[in-house]
């Protein structure tokens, strides 16, 4: 074979080469003398063309040695085989010259590509490295950070100018300096630990924040870092120092902790801070130590904001802080700002503190110490809930919790008031809250149900009307009554959504007992809560429950607590006429003895007027006419009538109340004499003819 097994070149193109080839070697044989030029050309083009595999030249010579002295163009030579023979061993040695050659270029291209290219890394390496090291001096010496390199005994090898200004030293005083004196490490034991870890290994690097008094007694907050510098062997020789100043930043976390922890306007600690300090009193008090929260809040502070504008309320609160804290001058105490208008003193208890008393009526007293403004004198009180504990044991969230129950009661009990935390009371209060809590739960629940109670005539004794109530049935097998319902309701904002339902609940129930078959079927009747009757959206409440159950107004009664109207908040007079107008009966629930009610009797249009249970209570342990309270009633019972409404008596108890107040000149009646309040599915007992009468 010619061509060697790669077949550098396609075969097709190979059989013309070798074709050209071999025309040339015979034309070099019949050539005399021998044209050895020729030959060694043709066995270099074979070397060119890459066919050099190693058997080559052997099948080459065999098949020309075979085939040549054949061919007819060799005919014409006295010794064909001799001129054969004689043109392969030149071809042979041409093609051994060749291949050395090529060999000897390839070898030589070789080397020289990589030297050059040992030559070019070379460059660029050192190109890098100039790169590198102009980099390093211009950060090294540019840096608004101090770099100093020292040798692990610290002595300073070199280092910035920015060092130097951070030191407080001149440049050329740094150079072969003392590292740690620089540093003032001997003053700071941890910063010399980390530099000695850094040295045996222990460590690799090391940051550490540390206070530098530079000579000139500037002081300076500074980061300090610390690694170590290795030579070409990977053997430490040197440490690497970085120093920034970060004073700004100190100054600016201290200005920001300082906004986190006080209050801007009066620069008084916030509660976060009363909170923390209360922590760590509660940490470190000894068990028999006691401590004083008092939490206070301002009696009608909107009344000075709103009347004299926001820059007199800031004046006051600002003189609030001042007072305070003048009055616990001397004392293990903290005065703190909580909200708008609520402060809170904290005192470790000691032999010179006040007694809680002594500390609620001091309060009031600075505060009403009045500010001039204007030439206007002002001044607030102050409700105030005090707490006195031991202070092992006690949790912060506790403490100010139990302030706050003590200042909410304080405030109910009326302006400049204070109280002191009662464990019992408490107690009571919280169990309390928690069932108005859970009451929303109750009623999504169904736990909330209706109950209607009987009124009954006096005179006659007959069923006129039924009373509308609630009772929430509770999972554990309790009972709550309507006048808790309607009190725990208010606490959570669930009063008008109960108020609601109950007229809609109602309206149902009446539906059904309008259309009993027994003649005068009893109207029904609804009391408002106090928040609803002053609802702008209570006549179209109304409405929509009467219209939902086809009923006409006339077929209603709705009861209006008479402290509402007293108060003329919201719409409650509004409400009160077109209701009327609507053709409901409007009660006026919750009469006294006096005569105060009697000019909404006059002024508005109302059906009927219902005695408050308290006087209903009064007369019932005193029955007499004797008493004041008495005779008021039997004169204001007839006034009533005069205006053409009805007196209705709740809580008559027994026949001997239901003949009191029939010979006072009350009309209707309702109470344990009458019945009980029953079930919507108990009504049609109630409403049988049997039952009409059963007030008689």
């Amino acid at each position: 074979m010619w061509a060697d097994h790669r077949q550098p070149l396609p075969r097709d193109e190979i059989e013309q080469l070798l074709t050209r080839l071999v025309d040339r070697l015979v034309k070099a044989i019949t050539t005399v003398p021998l044209e050895e030029r020729a030959v060694v050309e043709v066995a270099s083009e074979l070397v060119r063309h890459g066919l050099t595999d190693p058997h080559t030249i052997g099948h080459s010579i065999e098949i020309l040695g075979n085939g040549l002295p054949r061919l007819p163009e060799l005919h014409h030579l006295v010794h064909p085989d001799a001129a054969v023979l004689k043109a392969l061993a030149v071809f042979a040695r041409g093609y051994t010259g060749a291949l050395r050659q090529q060999t000897v270029d390839e070898h030589t291209r070789a080397v020289d590509k990589a030297v050059a290219a040992a030559q070019r890394a070379k460059q660029e390496a050192e190109l890098e490295l100039r790169i590198c090291e102009t980099r390093f001096r211009e950060i090294f010496f540019t840096s608004a950070v101090g770099i100093a390199i020292s040798t692990f005994e610290g002595t300073v090898v070199t280092a910035n100018r920015a060092f130097a200004d951070i030191v407080g030293r001149n440049p050329a005083d740094i150079i072969g300096a003392s590292l740690p004196d620089l540093l003032q490490s001997h003053n700071d034991p941890a910063l010399a630990e980390a530099y000695r870890k850094l040295s045996t290994g222990a460590e690799s690097r090391f940051r550490h924040r540390r206070q530098l008094t530079a000579a000139s007694g500037e002081i300076a907050w500074t980061h300090v870092g610390g690694s170590l510098l290795r030579g070409a062997d990977k053997v430490p020789t040197h440490h690497l120092t970085v120093v920034e100043n970060v004073t700004e930043l100190h100054l600016l976390q201290q200005e920001l902790s300082t906004q986190a922890l006080h209050d801007v306007l009066t620069g008084l600690p916030n509660e976060q801070y009363l909170m923390s300090k209360l922590q760590e009193i509660v940490e470190r008090a000894d068990p028999a130590a006691t401590i004083t929260l008092c939490r206070m809040n301002l009696d009608r502070f909107s009344v000075i904001t709103d009347g004299f504008g926001q820059e007199a309320g800031d004046a006051l609160l600002r003189s609030v802080a001042h007072q305070l804290t003048e009055l616990v001058t001397g004392q293990p105490a903290m005065v703190a700002r909580l909200g708008a208008d609520d402060f809170a003193i904290l005192i470790e208890d000691g032999p010179d503190t006040p007694d809680p008393g002594e500390l609620a009526a001091s309060i009031n007293e600075a505060l009403c110490e009045p500010v001039y403004l204007n030439d206007r004198g002002l001044a607030v009180s102050a409700g105030v809930g005090v707490v006195r504990k031991p202070a092992g044991g006690s949790s912060p969230a506790e403490l100010v919790r139990a302030a706050n129950a003590t200042l909410h009661h304080a405030k109910r009990i009326g302006q400049g008031q204070w109280d002191l935390y009662d464990a019992q009371a408490d107690a009571q209060h919280r169990q309390r809250f928690q069932l108005a809590a859970e009451m929303p739960g109750g009623f999504e629940s169904g736990e909330v149900k209706h109950r209607y109670q009987p009124v009954y005539e006096l005179s006659r004794g007959w069923l006129v009307a039924l009373q509308a109530s609630l009772c929430w049935e509770r999972a554990d097998g309790t009972v709550v009554d309507h006048p808790e319902c309607i009190a725990l309701s208010e606490l959570t904002g669930l009063v008008i959504e109960l108020g609601r339902w109950m007229v809609q609940q109602a309206c149902v129930v009446q539906h059904e007992v309008s259309r009993c078959p027994t003649s005068g079927a009893p109207l029904m009747r609804v009391d408002l809560t106090a928040r609803l009757s002053q609802d702008p959206d209570l006549v179209a409440v109304v409405q929509d429950a009467l219209s939902a159950a086809d009923l006409a107004a006339g077929e209603l009664r709705i009861g209006v607590p008479m402290t509402s109207l007293a108060r003329g908040h919201g719409d409650v007079v509004d409400n009160v006429g077109v209701l009327a107008d609507l053709g409901a009966q409007v009660v006026l629930v919750g009469a006294g003895a006096g005569l105060g009610y009697m000019a909404f009797l006059e002024d508005l249009p109302v059906g009927a007027v219902e005695i408050t249970p308290e006087i209903v209570a009064r007369i019932a342990q005193r029955p007499g006419t004797d008493s004041v309270v008495a005779q008021a009633l039997r004169q204001a019972i007839p006034l009533v009538h005069s205006t053409g409404a009805t007196v209705i008596v709740p809580g008559v108890d027994t026949a001997e109340q239901a003949q009191w107040w029939l010979d006072a000149g009350a009309d209707l009646a309702r109470g344990a004499h009458f019945g009980p309040p029953v079930r919507a599915q108990d009504l049609p007992e109630l409403l049988t003819p049997a039952f009409f009468s059963r007030g008689r």
